[in-house]
């Protein structure tokens, strides 16, 4: 086991690394004396020999996967008597190695360290102990570095460390400052595993180096240290059908295969995963793999039963972070005594939404008109034929004032533009929970209560462009709310239509990753709806005149306490 400290400059990175004269008999073949001495001739010999076997075992790469030319500046082979060194002492004493790396460009926004010691078929695979700082102030904890296995830091140049934390509650500030920062994937070199439960569908998103990953499937490169944009674009269907294979999934006992969502290679950026970077070259050293699998519901689970079955040494178990709906996220463990998961829904499942509205009607002007001049027909009938008395008379009025009262309160602006507003306001609702549903059929047959026929195609497509998140793949939002802001009503038209100037809002969200994209957008419309007895209320035209993003931001759910 050896002992390295990297100190992370502008323009350098020195490693200072103890090597046990132990890993100088293993790695160079030493034979001691018969008195179990090892001579300081052989000693000294192979600790020079080991610059060599230092750069080649243990690399640094920048942001960009490329290797930091290395040189041993310093050797500190003083513990290495001259009459040579017994057995028993070959653990306690080492040799001081001060090795320089010169980054391509300064102030690197990464480094990704590797050790190799030993190879791949060493039966005792050898471990490093390992500290980063970032001039000369420690960044991190320290950690082991297994063969193999790329560590990589961030490095902030604009504002660098001037002191490592000083106690329990400083360091803990600051890692809890790093969970937010990097959204919550704290690690480089970690697999993450993130479970949704929705009333739609169940989700299993997975985050993993390349380089575990391919411990289960390797993949195809020409380049051992780098995958290609066509490389990425040839292992797609090979990766999708690994995990098709693997890890099964129930709802409500019925076996569900996955659909898959989303597959990417990414690479260290945190806004890689914030904004949905475009496919590009990674290191295969650094990349990292992301797939979204998703398990469509045909109606909203009452039992979800997952299990996780694939295990290797670089991954002995799986941690999990399970958000049920809207609630805290809560953790899950998978190993290979207990591979299963279950989730049972606690009450009853959501009633499913109404979306029928009672008719509009909006008795017009000249209905009224038309019921004034009957009533007065009738009454001069009433008078001249049956020459009724005074008393039957007033009575008469009494009734025709009172008919006359509603037609008149139905048309009275306050009372018609409140009826108007409030239906049109549920309409806009309405419109919007039906993309709630995964089929587009259901979405169709949801929307055919608030539109007519003749609209409902394009007010599909124009409402799902809307809910569309370029910034993470075209992903369709899930609406929250539906923020009425304005609606100003107009004159009905001849032909029953009455337009309307509708201003409103819409909050939606994406969360993958173990984060959430929110958005809010504000839309200006004119919208028509049509009172004839055929459209009973219903949206004929919808013209969206202004759009504006009025935020976007991304956040993580905090378990309870955190």
């Amino acid at each position: 086991m050896s002992n390295t400290v990297a100190n992370c400059r502008e323009n350098e990175v020195l490693v200072e690394m103890r090597v046990m004269l132990e890993d100088l008999v293993l790695f160079h073949g030493l034979k001691a004396n018969s008195d179990t001495i090892f001579s300081a001739t052989d000693l000294l010999m192979a600790a020079k020999k080991h610059d060599a076997f230092l750069l080649k075992h243990f690399t640094v790469r920048d942001a960009r996967g490329r290797l930091l030319k290395g040189e041993v500046d310093r050797r500190d082979d003083t513990v290495i008597s001259d009459d040579g060194v017994p057995s028993e002492k070959l653990m306690k004493l080492t040799v001081v190695y001060l090795l320089k790396f010169t980054p391509v460009e300064n102030k690197p926004a990464f480094l990704t360290f590797t050790q190799n010691f030993g190879g791949e078929k060493s039966v005792v695979p050898s471990i490093m102990e390992f500290m980063v700082l970032q001039t000369g102030v420690w960044i991190e904890k320290p950690v082991q570095l297994q063969p193999g296995q790329p560590h990589t830091v961030a490095l902030d140049w604009e504002n660098p460390p001037d002191q490592a934390p000083q106690n329990w509650r400083e360091l803990r500030k600051k890692r809890a400052e790093e969970f937010q920062k990097r959204l919550g994937i704290t690690s480089y070199s970690g697999l993450y595993s993130y479970i949704y439960l929705t009333d739609r569908e169940v989700r299993h998103e997975i985050l993993m180096p390349l380089l575990t990953f391919e411990k289960w499937l390797p993949l195809t490169r020409a380049n051992p240290a780098f995958l290609e944009v066509a490389e990425q674009e040839a292992a797609r269907q090979k990766v999708a059908e690994w995990f098709r294979g693997r890890n099964p999934v129930e709802i409500d006992g019925v076996p569900v295969k996955p659909i898959l969502q989303r597959l990417q290679f990414f690479g260290l950026d945190i806004r890689d995963f914030a904004e949905n970077a475009e496919p590009r070259r990674v290191s295969a050293y650094q990349a990292r793999l992301g797939i979204i699998l998703k398990y469509p519901a045909k109606a909203p689970p009452n039992r979800v039963r997952l299990t996780w079955d694939s295990f290797h040494e670089a991954a002995p178990f799986l941690r999990s972070v399970v958000y049920d709906h809207e609630k805290d996220p809560t953790e899950e463990f998978f190993v290979r005594d207990q591979p299963r998961w279950e989730w049972t829904r606690e009450g009853n499942p959501p009633t499913a939404h109404d979306f029928k509205l009672p008719n509009l009607v909006v008795t017009s002007k000249r209905s009224s008109i038309n019921l004034m001049a009957a009533l007065l027909l009738a009454l001069a009938v009433y008078i001249g034929i049956s020459r009724a008395s005074t008393l039957a008379f007033g009575g008469a009025l009494v009734v025709g004032a009172g008919v006359l009262a509603i037609v008149s309160i139905s048309n009275t602006p306050t009372s018609k533009a409140g009826i108007v507003t409030k239906h049109a306001a549920t309409l806009l609702q309405n419109i919007y929970r039906a993309f709630d549903y995964n089929e587009k059929s259901d979405v169709y047959d949801a929307l055919e209560h608030s539109v007519t026929g003749d609209l409902l195609e394009e007010l599909f497509l124009k409402i799902q462009s809307g809910l569309r998140m370029q910034e993470q793949g075209g992903a369709v939002a899930h609406v929250k709310r539906v923020r009425i802001m304005r609606i100003a009503s107009g004159k009905n038209t001849k032909d029953e239509r009455v337009p309307l100037d509708c201003t409103w809002r819409v909050i939606g969200t994406v969360e993958h990753w173990g984060h959430i994209h929110t958005r809010e957008n504000e839309y200006t419309a004119r919208i028509l709806l049509s009172t004839t007895p055929e459209d009973r209320g219903r949206i004929v035209a919808f013209e969206v005149t202004d759009e504006k993003r009025v935020r976007f931001e991304t956040g993580i759910r905090q378990f309870e306490d955190r």
